[in-house]
């Protein structure tokens, strides 16, 4: 399974690579895929982290962030929930296949 995702992101065409935001932080990465922020990879780092990457502006992306952290910007409890476990399994998957 992971084998298809890599190659379907391999072979994906981005109209503007700067729509591609790089985040090392969790819950960070968890508000943005609340917001239906497309998760695109995972890239797995030096001591079993992984960096999320997202297909968003980013000054979109930043500003969904600064407001989040800002405590300007709420998030439905459930939804959050349900990304916090999709992100983990997404994390478990890419540690353990590499």
């Amino acid at each position: 399974m992971m084998f298809l995702y890599w190659f379907k992101f391999s072979q994906m065409k981005y109209k503007n690579m700067e729509d591609l935001i790089r985040v090392k932080d969790f819950y960070s990465s968890v508000v943005l895929r609340s917001f239906d922020i497309p998760l695109v990879k995972l890239e797995k780092n030096q001591n079993r982290q992984v960096t999320f990457i997202f297909q968003v502006p980013k000054d979109k992306g930043e500003q969904l962030l600064k407001d989040f952290w800002n405590r300007k910007l709420s998030v439905e409890p459930r939804r959050f929930i349900e990304n916090i476990n999709e992100l983990k399994t997404r994390i478990h998957e890419v540690l353990e296949n590499h």
